[in-house]
């Protein structure tokens, strides 16, 4: 190699939520980065000796000149390999054993994995964070054969960030808590995790106050499904 990592220029300092999500790769593994934007996730893997291969990839043409100019800065265009595309599709099955997604909304993170599944099939192991609509993620999850192993929270400026980790492998049985809070968020205890399950409870019970006085058929409707979710985040607690 013509650069070694004793000549790294930039050093990377993540922030929380990614913190949680570096914490979550096995060591050694070779990783693809999806959505890398600024490429500080795999320059910090590689920095911290987690790993030594990493796949960078950006749909659009900004953030991936932006992701390859700090990758070039750090020295580690060894070690750190960008490519254009969406999702998984610049992936060949087998290539990379864990795959991060992150920062994207549940459904569009659930699209990708469909639209790649030889690639995501072939992984060991997959580390997602939905920015939104996490219970529909977890219902195509569990749909496509996959198990959600790890849940954990991250809290970064006031604003919480829900982490998955998952393989490919039967989910056994499902209920309806599993894809609303998490087959294991509804299990922890974590001061992290209490403060998530009191916000939630918070944020629904604003909800359903208002709605309780309006009598349209759709009001009726936003009350029952918001006092469902209610009722299962605090059965958690």
């Amino acid at each position: 190699m013509s650069r070694g990592l004793s000549e790294i220029k930039m050093k990377v300092h993540l922030n929380d939520r990614l913190l949680l999500i570096a914490g979550m790769i096995p060591r050694g593994h070779a990783v693809a980065d999806i959505g890398t934007d600024h490429a500080y996730l795999p320059i910090y893997l590689v920095q911290e000796g987690i790993s030594t291969r990493v796949i960078a990839t950006e749909i659009t043409r900004g953030p991936l000149k932006r992701a390859i100019i700090n990758v070039k800065k750090a020295g580690l265009e060894n070690f750190i390999e960008m490519r254009h595309g969406p999702g998984l599709k610049p992936l060949s099955p087998g290539e990379v054993r864990t795959a991060v997604i992150a920062g994207m909304g549940g459904e569009t993170i659930a699209g990708i994995i469909k639209d790649s599944r030889p690639v995501a099939d072939s992984l060991e192991l997959m580390l997602l964070q939905p920015m939104r609509n996490q219970p529909e993620l977890r219902r195509q999850l569990f749909s496509m054969g996959f198990k959600i192993i790890e849940e954990d929270v991250a809290i970064e400026d006031s604003r919480y960030y829900e982490i998955m980790a998952v393989q490919r492998q039967t989910p056994g049985s499902i209920d309806d808590i599993d894809i609303t809070v998490g087959p294991v968020l509804r299990k922890k205890r974590t001061p992290v995790v209490l403060r998530y399950i009191e916000h939630k409870i918070a944020v629904l019970e604003g909800l359903v106050q208002p709605l309780r006085a309006i009598n349209t058929a759709s009001g009726q409707k936003a009350l029952e499904k918001y006092e469902r979710e209610l009722k299962m985040w605090k059965e958690v607690l």
